[in-house]
């Protein structure tokens, strides 16, 4: 790795890699909601979904999965020290990795790891209290009532429960924006009142069909299933606190040169850390270990149950990439930090039922704490997907490889009947499934702040 250190005669010096314009890439994560952090534009924050349905109710049930170990997304940053480095091309990863990716091993200097931890957490305070806003929030709470009581208005009007309605007749209706409107709707949506059967059209569910008669209705069920003001603005003033880091955004953050003084940082300010990697650099964990710089909680993808998998899922762009995935796996049951072994489902390539057998004889020699099963999703450059399998994917439509909640359940519940890890946490939302490995069943799996 080309890691010069910053002095006069060598000042440091910005990323170029042939046949990349970064900046234009720069503009290009920026147009999605990403925060670049750092003289170099190496690392970035961006919040995630949950966080903003988080701060527009404060409840648990609009958490991520995470929520398991106790992390609330109010006070979670999604970071990278390596958005354009990665040393696998996964064929389900939604980054553009076909112009974008600066290759998989780090290229010029790096950033201070004390300035991107105070710049990441400057710049997620910017996005929740400056873009997304306890105003925005508050609104938002005004707007799903007065979308709900137009609803019974105009349902008692016409005499008719069926009435359906769209973003921009919505829009229109109340002289403000789409945008608003969608937000509202969608969180109505997410919390089970209302349905999108079609493209900008609405509908209540059948059972607030039946309930919502009044404005006292509507304001019974925004209480019951949504929030309240007192909710909305308690999760801001907790908010002002950030908890947790997940390493985990974009990239393979092992590769950054200052992965441990990175973790540090966020330590010193008493916040947990996650790291999601691909496993590939034993030796990055054997010097974090060493360093006594592990993450609060590890995650290590296996995405295949063997070789030939591996590589036509993973398409590693350095040698030995499998054989250090294992190597990488074997270190977890001697780490003092909480090991999690994680499958990202893709459905036809690596959740076979028949593929479980092999599974469990990995899992059993590496014990984590636990096993994640995270199901792929279709979205960005995830749609890339049958493109990047090739032959591999001509057969099949590219929504069949999103598996259902339904899929995982069923790979989950064979791992447990063969490999025993008991299915201990469900986030359907997130399409998640937490098991059991090696993590003691009279022990909490959540995160003690105080130890951190």
């Amino acid at each position: 790795m080309d890691v010069s250190q910053k002095t006069k005669k060598n000042p440091k010096k910005s990323i170029k890699i042939a046949g990349f314009d970064k900046d234009k890439l720069i503009q290009s994560y920026m147009k999605s909601n990403y925060r670049i952090i750092g003289p170099l534009k190496h690392s970035a924050v961006k919040p995630c979904h949950w966080q903003e349905q988080k701060m527009l109710t404060g409840r648990s049930n609009r958490n991520c999965y995470k929520g398991y170990f106790g992390i609330e997304s109010e006070g979670c940053i999604q970071n990278t020290p390596a958005l354009p480095f990665c040393n696998h091309q996964c064929v389900f990863c939604w980054r553009d990795i076909e112009n974008s990716s600066f290759g998989a091993e780090w290229k010029g200097d790096v950033d201070e790891p004390k300035l991107l931890a105070r710049e990441m957490i400057r710049h997620s305070q910017n996005l929740i209290f400056e873009h997304i806003t306890l105003k925005k929030s508050l609104e938002n709470f005004d707007l799903m009532h007065k979308i709900l009581y137009h609803y019974v208005d105009h349902s008692q009007k016409i005499n008719s429960n069926n009435l359906n309605f769209g973003e921009m007749e919505i829009a229109n209706l109340f002289s403000t924006t789409r945008a608003k409107i969608h937000r509202a709707m969608l969180l109505l949506k997410n919390c089970k009142i209302l349905l999108n059967p079609e493209d900008d059209k609405y509908v209540l569910t059948q059972k607030w069909k039946a309930d919502l008669k009044s404005h006292n209705d509507v304001d019974a069920a925004i209480l019951k299933e949504v929030t309240t003001k007192e909710e909305i603005i308690a999760v801001f003033e907790r908010a002002k606190t950030p908890k947790h880091a997940a390493i985990s955004l974009a990239g393979e953050p092992t590769l950054y040169p200052r992965i441990g003084e990175f973790i540090e940082e966020f330590r010193k300010r008493n916040m947990c850390t996650f790291i999601v990697s691909n496993g590939t650099h034993p030796s990055v964990i054997k010097k974090l270990y060493n360093e006594n710089h592990l993450p609060t909680q590890l995650y290590i993808t296996l995405p295949a149950s063997n070789r030939k998998s591996f590589h036509q899922i993973s398409r590693p762009m350095t040698k030995h990439a499998w054989e250090n995935l294992l190597e990488t796996l074997q270190l977890l049951p001697d780490l003092p930090c909480r090991t999690v072994v994680r499958i990202t489902a893709v459905k036809y390539l690596n959740i076979n039922l028949d593929m479980v057998p092999e599974y469990v004889k990995i899992l059993k020699g590496a014990t984590p704490n636990f096993i994640d099963i995270k199901g792929f999703t279709v979205e960005a450059h995830a749609l890339e997907l049958q493109n990047r399998l090739g032959h591999l994917g001509e057969n099949r439509e590219l929504r069949d490889y999103a598996p259902t909640y339904d899929d995982l359940l069923k790979f989950a519940q064979e791992l447990e009947r063969q490999g025993g890890f008991e299915i201990i946490e469900t986030h359907e939302p997130s399409r998640d499934i937490l098991l059991r490995g090696s993590w003691p069943k009279d022990k909490s799996i959540k995160i003690d702040f105080s130890k951190v």
